[in-house]
């Protein structure tokens, strides 16, 4: 592979929907069935309504990279499992007391779908229910040890050392003029520790991966976590509203510290593609097939809807 930047379109990843395919069907097979209760219904709508399904990819990516040796199950229930940690943090998120979101993904917020309590609620129980599916994985090649690395570390992803953390810091930034470090850890807590996670697990299940290479990967999955969002700030003010699936310009209108808003346009587009530059050179560098990562990669980074 080059470093060539050109952005990709859907029909160059054709391993996208195949994997899609996959993370569905392990998320709906983790579900409570739909007509159980109204908090499962609300659960069913905030979960399946679609979404990038991005750190569900680069877990099945990551195990495709680095051949572990566990059954695909065990993949499928981990990718499974970092799909709904984000899934309650976007129902949560689009709260009145939060973001303040009436959209998501083209369609009502849960909140408005249902009634705030039941979106409450239904954020409360799919958290503790991404790390039960970890609970549930039966596979004799996966050790004790790795199986609670893992769970400590999604765990942590989403807890008070990471997008609760970076959620109130969000929150404590609106309508003031930030340092762009004090966003990027923002961002980092709030978005990537939950893209490392999906990454760093899979590496956890890698046995003799040398340190520097997980090392590389975690760098990576930083400069990956960090331009995406970069990116997402970017189309929150030029995308197509029917694509992003909300109405354009929300951040600024609630004043959110943003990309754009703290550096400007211009140089948010440049930091996003030198990150993604810097992000496909680690790639290029490990000595394993890293070419389906670098196209997500440039797909996700380089988007314009």
């Amino acid at each position: 592979m080059t470093n060539n930047l050109e952005a990709l379109d859907l029909k160059d990843l054709p391993f996208l929907n195949k994997n899609l395919k996959r993370i569905d069907k392990a998320i709906l097979q983790s579900l409570p069935p739909k007509n159980l209760s109204k908090i499962s219904k609300a659960i069913h709508y905030s979960v399946l309504n679609g979404g990038k399904r991005i750190r569900p990819q680069l877990v099945l990516l990551m195990a495709e990279t680095l051949e572990v040796d566990v059954s695909q199950k065990t993949i499928d229930l981990m990718a499974a499992s970092g799909e709904l940690i984000h899934c309650y943090s976007l129902i949560h998120d689009d709260l009145p007391s939060m973001d303040d979101d009436d959209f998501r993904r083209g369609k009502l917020s849960c909140h408005k779908k249902f009634d705030e309590a039941t979106a409450i609620l239904a954020g409360d129980a799919i958290q503790p229910l991404a790390l039960e599916v970890l609970t549930t994985i039966n596979d004799k090649r996966l050790m004790p040890e790795q199986k609670l690395q893992i769970i400590n570390l999604f765990a942590k992803a989403c807890g008070p050392k990471g997008m609760v953390e970076g959620q109130s810091r969000d929150i404590d930034a609106e309508g003031k003029n930030i340092k762009i470090d004090a966003l990027d850890e923002i961002h980092y807590l709030k978005t990537g520790k939950l893209i490392e996670a999906c990454v760093e697990s899979i590496c956890i299940l890698k046995n003799d991966l040398p340190k520097k290479h997980l090392k590389a990967f975690l760098d990576f999955a930083k400069k990956f976590g960090l331009a995406f969002q970069i990116k997402d700030d970017i189309l929150d003010v030029l995308g197509d509203e029917k694509t992003i699936g909300k109405p354009i310009n929300s951040d600024s209108k609630h004043n959110k510290a943003t990309y754009p808003s703290i550096i400007g346009l211009e140089a948010s587009q440049l930091r996003a593609e030198k990150l993604c530059l810097e992000a496909l050179k680690i790639l290029n560098k490990l000595p394993y097939n890293t070419d389906n990562l670098i196209k997500l990669s440039k797909f996700i980074i380089l988007r314009n809807k």
